[in-house]
């Protein structure tokens, strides 16, 4: 066997590997551009309203999160009679009916309570796109990005009229980003319109009434949590709201949808 000649030869294809990586790479850059260069002219075919979707976004890079719930029965200022187990971690819950808390159904009021009376209050922002009349939530906040649609990271007052009769609150300690994943950049919030329209989420007439970046806990086994970075969208269709989280660091991830 001639070993020069078989060393050469691997070294030839090790080389035409390469190339071919470099080669799929790059198409798969120039997949990325189009599908920027392209999304304008995809919305703009349709009557989509996105006149509330950010269209300056400027790139940032978020991570996989994970945390542990909270354990509030190791607190000395909770009473262990308000710490209710599930399956998702402990819910401190309280029961204000009948008790001198004076406690309103007002934003800022309840928002300086939160912060002086309860377990890391400060860490919990209001969150004015899914508070109603009857129920006030604060969302818990990593870095600069709310925590959604998980009990495990709110506050919630609940009351009927200006009275509040109940509060609960879920935190997710120890917040850190994922050792085994890096940094992705996030996807611009208008190309994830027009893939949600292009794969027949929302329709042409779907009107995009709010739009932010945040997380989404995706694995809570009432010990380990683990959060992805979700783009959360309310979105108005034959006068049906209904929230939809579409991954902002990965295409092939699942829609999530809830109205």
């Amino acid at each position: 066997m001639d070993w020069k000649l078989t060393k050469s030869l691997y070294i030839l294809v090790f080389l035409l590997m390469n190339i071919a990586l470099v080669l799929m790479l790059y198409n798969k850059q120039q997949e990325g551009v189009r599908e920027i260069e392209s999304t304008p002219n995809t919305l703009e075919q349709t009557n989509i309203d996105v006149s509330n979707v950010p269209s300056n976004f400027e790139p940032v890079e978020m991570n996989i999160l994970t945390g542990e719930a909270a354990d509030f029965t190791n607190l000395e200022e909770v009473e262990a009679e308000d710490v209710e187990s599930t399956e998702k971690g402990a819910i401190l819950s309280e029961n204000l009916e009948g008790s001198d808390s004076e406690l309103s159904m007002d934003a800022s009021m309840l928002s300086n309570f939160k912060d002086e009376n309860l377990y890391r209050g400060d860490e919990y922002q209001y969150d004015d796109v899914m508070s109603s009349d009857n129920r006030i939530l604060f969302t818990q906040y990593f870095e600069n990005y709310p925590i959604f649609s998980n009990e495990a990271a709110h506050i919630s007052f609940s009351g009927e009229g200006n009275e509040v009769s109940a509060y609960q609150q879920g935190y997710i300690s120890n917040l850190r980003e994922n050792s085994y994943s890096d940094p992705t950049a996030v996807r611009d919030p208008m190309n994830c319109v027009a893939d949600l329209y292009q794969r027949d989420r929302i329709s042409e007439d779907a009107v995009v009434e709010n739009a932010r970046l945040g997380y989404y806990v995706i694995l809570n086994d009432g010990e380990q949590i683990m959060l992805r970075p979700k783009w959360e969208f309310i979105i108005t269709e034959n006068d049906v709201e209904k929230t939809i989280y579409i991954d902002a660091i990965s295409e092939t991830e699942d829609i999530i949808e809830s109205e």
